[in-house]
């Protein structure tokens, strides 16, 4: 493997790191308010609903880009 790509995912799985951080903080808030409804409902259901790809996307990368990293070591030893 090349180092250059480890460093690369590295960079990616730290960013992506802090976006799904973000995203799971507003669909654990939007989530808490569908099930005790404190404000309208449509508002925090639209907005689960349209961030969960988001979410869906920023894990996924974050699990390819941390099975780069967590092969790169083991790679470079043989």
């Amino acid at each position: 493997m090349n180092t250059k790509l480890y460093l690369l995912a590295k960079t990616l799985h730290r960013i992506f790191m802090f976006c799904t951080t973000f995203l799971i903080i507003i669909m654990s808030f939007t989530g808490v308010i569908l099930k005790y409804p404190i404000i309208r409902l449509s508002y925090a259901r639209n907005l689960h609903n349209n961030l969960s790809p988001f979410l869906t996307i920023s894990l996924f990368i974050m699990m390819l880009t941390g099975i780069i990293m967590y092969f790169y070591p083991l790679a470079r030893k043989k």
